[in-house]
């Protein structure tokens, strides 16, 4: 992937570990079809400030923003791990008409900007504004690609009583109406360190985003989660570090915990026969947080693993197989 570089009115663009690292001041689209990238930076106006330096002593300059993306290509139901370095103290993303807060991490602001299972394929815009310390502003834009994903259907079939008693619209929206209250929530704080770990040894059983007939039904809807099927008391561990925010029994899901990893990213792991931790626990990658089961609206032994960034649902295995860029 090939882009143009330079300075002052130009841009400035490297490879950093396989993510494309944008700087500078403007640049447009080339005739080979090179994705657009903006960034424009603004400083109040307004009188000097007083000099407060001694005689002979020039203030240490502002580092300029860098914009690191982990890919310019997403599937649907990926998500982009955006960061910006530099002396930056804030800023947001834009990307299909929604924004999302930066976080401040170890070594950058940064943000997981999330791609819903019906978002449109094709190249859209993604715009980062940020803001440095003396108030400048500005602003970086990069052209990502949204992959189309070919969603596969499951055939599911349930007992009169489960579908009573599970499947009633109140239910299912009342469990999801909780869920989503949790998984909005930003928390302005890095949680989580290095690789993303699959919680459950077994074998994948039903994808994210599968469509689902439910006793013959016409095939509809996403699947919320991937399932991984294992014996019933396989222990389950955390994906990453992070805070427990819910492990409680739900009526769909079952027992449930949920892992808060900070800056609107979280984790959540169903159907538990057993919940290892409790609400407010510390974890870290690969602690026991609770064991296989077939708790509630389940049709045998698995573990329901779901992957949320600020309030939509993604494909938990592109955290792991490398397809995010990360």
């Amino acid at each position: 992937m090939g882009y143009r570089a330079g300075l002052a009115g130009r841009l400035a663009l490297a490879a950093l570990a396989g993510a494309a690292v944008l700087a500078g001041a403007a640049c447009s689209a080339g005739a080979d079809g090179t994705p657009e990238v903006t960034v424009r930076m603004v400083t109040p106006a307004g009188p000097a400030p007083t000099p407060t330096l001694p005689p002979g002593v020039s203030p240490t300059p502002l580092v300029p923003p860098e914009l690191v993306v982990s890919t310019l290509e997403v599937y649907q139901a990926g998500a982009v791990l955006v960061s910006v370095t530099g002396d930056v103290i804030g800023g947001q993303v834009e990307f299909l008409g929604r924004k999302y807060p930066l976080t401040k991490g170890s070594q950058s602001q940064y943000t997981f900007v999330p791609v819903d299972t019906e978002d449109p394929p094709g190249e859209h815009a993604l715009l980062v504004d940020v803001r440095m310390p003396n108030g400048t502003r500005g602003t970086l834009q990069a052209t990502v690609r949204v992959l189309p994903t070919e969603w596969t259907v499951d055939y599911l079939e349930f007992t009169p009583e489960q579908t009573a008693a599970l499947l009633d619209p109140q239910v299912v929206a009342e469990e999801q109406a909780l869920l989503k209250s949790i998984y909005v929530k930003v928390t302005p704080q890095k949680l989580w360190s290095g690789p993303w770990l699959i919680p459950a040894q077994g074998a994948l059983t039903a994808r994210f985003g599968e469509q689902r007939s439910v006793n013959g039904s016409a095939p509809s809807g996403h699947h919320g989660g991937t399932d991984i099927g294992a014996p019933e008391g396989t222990p389950v561990v955390a994906t990453n570090s992070g805070v427990v925010v819910l492990a409680r029994e739900l009526r769909v899901r079952g027992n449930m915990v949920v892992i808060d990893h900070g800056g609107g990213l979280y984790s959540g792991y169903a159907h538990l026969s057993s919940i290892a931790v409790a609400e407010g626990d510390r974890v870290e990658a690969g602690q026991l947080i609770g064991a296989v089961g077939n708790t509630g609206l389940s049709t045998g032994a698995h573990l329901h693993w779901e992957m949320a960034a600020h309030g939509i649902l993604l494909d938990a295995l592109r955290f792991t197989d490398g397809t995010n860029g990360f």
